[in-house]
């Protein structure tokens, strides 16, 4: 039987105790272990309740089964708080760092990480679970009484060191702890970034692979800030290796815990960072078998059937086979072929039991050796490297006079560069594809997607890699398709589909890694060019750097330098970037445009001798072929002589516009993107722009805001804004045609995503007259919130005129109650749409509603409400539209896909998904899910920054509908509709991110 006190704890719980009788059990509850057994269980069942309700949605429950307070229900850290307060006992005068004994008693530890609370750091074994890699069980707890003393006085980190290693850990407890010690400038800034990226870690280890990745992400950012602010922070040193290791970058892992080995004077800390560091070198293990597997392949070609036992122990590296074809090639009579039969067999039975090479080799076996022995001879000296650059082509000619096939092709592959109207790249093409080996079948799409790419026609080159790459993965012919995968990461990159490039780049990574070394560092410059374009500065420079100390010749590290140089630059740390490429520069070699453009940028603050020569090198080294390449050359020559030699940096920049405008129509005309001319012409724009802000002209550099986009700048109520690297700009026009700017030529961050107080008070007052102002926005600051206060009405506009459905009935279209793939756990969205007597009802639901469905029926519409949820990808920052999965089990609507179709019936689309309005970070176009509409023919977009309430969003944009069909402008509509909203309860602050683009 309980005592009395213990019968009480339901009521307690649910806060239905007086207050008298609550003190009295809070005194009891501090020495009753049975009570706070039950009162943990309650916590824990609520916790999985709403964790249930967060998936599933709200459940009905009746209203005399539901409690009257409870207080809880916030979680497990409120009510430690409350207990704290409410008990008053076991804390009193006790100073805020004083460790806890019961916290820190365990013999081992649940967490590989390290925090910085001293007591929590000090040496405990790893569990055994955490050194099997799997998820720890508790080998220590964290009493409630304890828990909620160390809230009761405030120590913060010791609450954060308990949550993430007294037991199994609890990041987001952690993480919230950790903000509000940020917030509040509580604790070491080192020691509070480094703890939260232990944080981070720990919850990387709870998620799927694509969210780990995510998690993996922000801790090496967060952690990479700690060791700015203190280079030598042990434990951040030690976090951080975790993080390179489960990147998969174990070189620089060792960095990192030789600074910990260094530095640590623990011997058991030291012991186990050395363990770590030892496994991790297996590393070289790796680099050795392809160096040993590289040098046998060699050898086959030099040697033949000499060195073929050699090449056998390494039949299961994938580039075995590539040297297979040099040496069959090399062989100057039918035995010498006939002698690597065995070779042959092996790498047929490592593509799946096929006959493939040994029937190739048994072709060539019964050619004509005494017309053949010769070419063979000089092949193998070409392949060896002993051919001089100019005795390439004349030798390359005899083999195509010949009608050695093999040969041909195999000297094709080799002889660099060919152009894409060359007649060396069609003769390949040609005899790849009559080759019955599918090696050569995918060769020769990839030299039909290069040569498409070399014109710029990357849709063209991605289309053509796909087909490659099915074709390899058929045949399991390892190497093409690692080569393959960068390819496509590297065109699907250039078309912005990011992704797909990080996709295409990480399972190349993981193929390479059979035994591929050099393919391995290729991969992972890959992978840092994906996080250079998605702006993620800290995981480029992580996968550059990797690929740095993975050795390679000049070629590379210079390279590697460039992309290093323009990550400092999105990093505004102008003197690094100047530093990486002075290195660039250093190699030797001229730069390559992508480091000519960095040079561009660096050298207007931080000029230095032989730039101007540098960059003529450059330039002259890549000789463009398409007009909007042309047109890019001239971009970068006047934006880097704009400042130098003003009057021709203008002229070349005029020029280059221009020429890019032309390139730009004359491909959309024949029904493709010069994404080149794109670029081209969009950082002329920025540069004439800055050029005329810091010249005093901001009349001129506001009119190009509009001239970029083909119509006038509007002559009053107008707002544009930009940025560029060191320097931003604001500049408008008043109510009153007034002229307003903001210039800062210098800064040291750039825009937040939240624009809220962006614009100074003075243009704001200036503006607000307005009866709506139309916002200029340069990429990538189009879709933020917060620009203009909630009670202006405002829009960004992206359009020269305003477009209107046609006159008659029209068609409704809403998407919504999406049956989602099983495993996204997500809940289909409600939505009442509001339909006029002259429109149609058009309705995809439940399953119907798929990715392809949704984009037939959209071109028949004048309305569109898609009501579903928007999601934001794990890897590079991309939005898309979540939706039923087709019968491939693709599920996802998005920008690419969007900007593909035409909406004739300039339908307006309501976005009542979260986060649809969301930016991307490139900087030749304006890239959202609304601009992609906007670009497909729709003549309005309503999206929002923030989640959207499921049960608010039909009503409140249902009302905005209400209102246009009412008169009111679709910017004025969105205003007012807010406005109440607010009025009614601040508790829909999420109305402050639903955007307007027209």
């Amino acid at each position: 039987m309980m005592s009395k006190p213990c019968d009480q704890l339901p009521l307690f719980a649910d806060g239905d105790l007086p207050l008298a009788e609550s003190q009295a059990f809070g005194r009891h509850l501090a020495d009753c272990a049975h009570c706070q057994t039950e009162l943990t269980r309650h916590l824990q069942l609520d916790q999985m309740g709403r964790r249930y309700l967060e998936r599933h949605g709200p459940i009905t429950i009746p209203w005399h089964a539901m409690p009257r307070n409870r207080w809880f229900a916030a979680g497990a850290a409120l009510v430690a708080v409350a207990l704290g307060v409410l008990l008053g006992v076991g804390g009193v005068g006790r100073r805020v760092s004083s460790p806890e004994p019961a916290l820190w008693a365990g013999t081992s530890r649940t967490l590989e990480a390290r925090v910085t609370y001293p007591g929590a750091d000090q040496y405990r074994r790893p569990a055994q679970a955490l050194m099997g890699g799997g998820t720890p069980s508790a080998t220590a707890s964290r009493p409630l009484t304890v828990m909620s003393e160390l809230e009761r006085r405030g120590d913060l980190s010791q609450l954060v060191a308990a949550y993430l290693t007294a037991g199994p850990p609890e990041p987001k407890n952690a993480k919230d702890l950790l903000a509000r010690m940020q917030a509040e400038r509580q604790g070491d800034p080192a020691d509070v970034l480094s703890d939260m990226g232990a944080a981070y870690y720990a919850s990387a280890k709870t998620q799927d692979p694509a969210w780990a990745l995510r998690e993996l992400r922000e801790a090496l950012r967060l952690l990479h800030q700690a060791l700015v602010l203190k280079p030598t922070h042990l434990q951040a040193h030690w976090n951080r290796a975790l993080v390179y290791r489960d990147l998969g970058l174990p070189l620089l892992a060792i960095q990192d815990l030789e600074a910990v080995e260094a530095q640590e004077t623990n011997p058991a800390w030291r012991t186990e960072a050395r363990e770590k560091r030892v496994k991790l070198a297996d590393v070289t293990t790796r680099q050795q078998r392809w160096e040993a597997a590289n040098s046998a392949g060699a050898e086959l070609v030099a040697r033949g059937a000499q060195a073929l036992d050699e090449a056998m122990r390494y039949a299961d590296v994938p580039m075995m086979r590539r040297d297979f074809y040099h040496a069959v090639r090399s062989r100057t009579s039918r035995e010498d072929v006939l002698a690597l039969l065995p070779l042959a067999e092996a790498l047929d039975s490592k593509a799946g039991q096929q006959t493939v090479l040994a029937d190739y080799l048994r072709s060539v076996a019964n050619r004509d050796f005494s017309r053949r022995a010769p070419l063979a001879e000089a092949y193998g000296r070409w392949a060896m490297g002993t051919v001089e650059p100019s005795g390439k082509e004349p030798l390359l000619r005899t083999f195509l006079a010949s009608n050695e096939d093999d040969i041909t092709l195999g000297a094709l592959v080799m002889f660099s560069p060919r152009g894409p109207d060359s007649e060396y790249a069609e003769k390949l093409i040609t005899l790849g594809n009559s080759n019955p080996d599918p090696w050569f079948k995918v060769l020769a799409l990839q030299e039909r997607a290069d040569r498409s790419r070399q014109k710029d026609r990357y849709e063209l080159a991605l289309s053509d890699l796909r087909q490659a790459l099915e074709l390899c993965t058929q045949e399991h012919l390892v190497y093409r398709c690692t080569e393959v995968r960068n390819d496509l990461a590297y065109v699907s990159g250039w078309l912005f589909q990011l992704q797909e490039a990080e996709r295409f780049a990480r399972e190349g990574l993981t193929q390479s890694r059979l035994g591929q070394w050099e393919q391995e560092r290729m991969l992972l410059q890959a992978l840092g060019s994906v996080a250079r374009m998605a702006a993620d500065v800290t995981l480029g420079r992580a996968y550059f750097g990797e690929a740095l100390l993975m050795g390679g010749g000049k070629e590379l590290a210079r390279n590697i330098h460039e992309n290093l140089a323009h990550l400092a630059i999105k990093a505004l740390e102008l003197d690094v970037a100047r530093d990486e490429i002075n290195q660039a520069l250093a190699t030797g070699l001229p730069l390559t445009q992508h480091g000519v453009a960095a040079l561009a940028d660096i050298a207007r603050t931080r000029r230095a001798a032989g730039d101007v020569e540098a960059v003529q090198q450059g330039l002259a080294s890549d000789a463009p072929v398409t007009e909007g390449q042309h047109a890019f050359v001239k971009s970068l020559q006047g934006r880097f002589l704009l400042e130098a030699d003003p009057a021709q940096g203008h002229a070349l920049l005029v020029d280059a516009i221009e020429q890019a405008t032309r390139a730009a129509a004359a491909a959309s005309g024949a029904g493709w993107t010069d994404i080149t001319a794109q670029h081209a012409r969009a950082y002329g724009f920025t540069s004439l722009i800055f050029d005329n802000a810091r010249r005093g002209d901001f009349a001129t550099a506001l009119a190009r805001f509009g001239n970029e986009l083909g119509f006038d700048t509007p002559g009053n109520c107008v707002l544009g804004l930009t940025e560029d690297t060191e320097r931003q700009l604001l500049v408008g026009r008043g109510a009153d045609g007034q002229l307003l700017k903001r210039y800062m030529p210098t800064r040291t961050k750039r825009m937040p995503v939240d624009m809220t107080d962006v614009v100074p008070p003075d243009m704001v007052e200036a503006l607000r007259p307005c009866a709506s102002v139309d916002v200029l926005a340069r990429p990538p600051l189009q879709g933020r919130s917060g620009l203009l206060p909630a009670d202006m009405a405002w829009r960004y506009r992206a359009l020269a005129v305003a477009r209107q459905p046609p006159v008659g009935r029209g068609t409704h279209l809403v998407v919504n109650e999406v049956r989602y793939a099983e495993q996204r756990n997500e809940t289909p969205l409600r939505w009442t749409a509001r339909i006029t007597p002259d429109e149609d009802l058009m309705t995809l639901t439940d399953l119907a509603a798929t990715p392809s469905r949704v984009l037939a029926e959209m071109p028949k519409a004048s309305e569109v409400d898609l009501a579903t949820h928007g999601k934001v990808a794990p890897g590079p920052k991309s939005t898309y539209l979540l939706l039923a999965p087709e019968t491939n089990g693709s599920d996802m609507l998005t920008e690419e896909l969007i900007r593909k179709m035409k909406l004739p019936k300039a339908p307006l689309v309501i976005l009542a998904a979260c986060e649809a309005a969301r930016g991307t970070t490139a900087l030749h176009e304006l890239g959202s899910l609304p601009n992609a509409f906007l670009a497909a023919g729709a003549r309005g977009v309503v999206a929002a920054t923030l989640p959207i309430p499921d049960e608010d969003s039909s009503v409140f944009f249902g009302n905005v509908r209400d209102r246009l069909r009412a008169g009111s402008p679709l910017g004025t509509a969105v205003r007012d509709e807010r406005q109440q909203w607010l009025q009614r309860s601040a508790s829909h602050s999420w109305v402050n991110g639903v955007l307007v683009f027209e």
